[in-house]
């Protein structure tokens, strides 16, 4: 959950319906939903270890749990926002 905002991101196995056609992510107040677990896992060939606590400069990804989709962006105007898309 974002500290000051309070949103969580959110997603569900619905496309945008422009742009890169992926899984839209968008972030919703405090809701706590099964759409708003993520999984944090280590980045690959990596010392980082699954369940290890996170240290500053550790990279990190994040896969939807419902879904099993990795979180990532495109250089492709999200039609909600106009800033770019944040899809799995």
């Amino acid at each position: 959950m974002h500290e000051r905002t309070k949103f969580r991101l959110h997603s569900h196995d619905v496309p945008y319906g422009s742009g890169s056609g992926q899984q839209s992510v968008t972030s919703f107040p405090n809701v706590d939903d099964a759409n708003s677990y993520w999984i944090v896992r280590p980045q690959p060939d990596t010392s980082a270890k699954q369940g290890h606590a996170i240290t500053p400069g550790t990279i990190v990804r994040l896969q939807h749990m419902r879904t099993r989709k990795w979180l990532h962006s495109h250089l492709h105007a999200s039609p909600i926002t106009g800033n770019l898309e944040l899809n799995c």
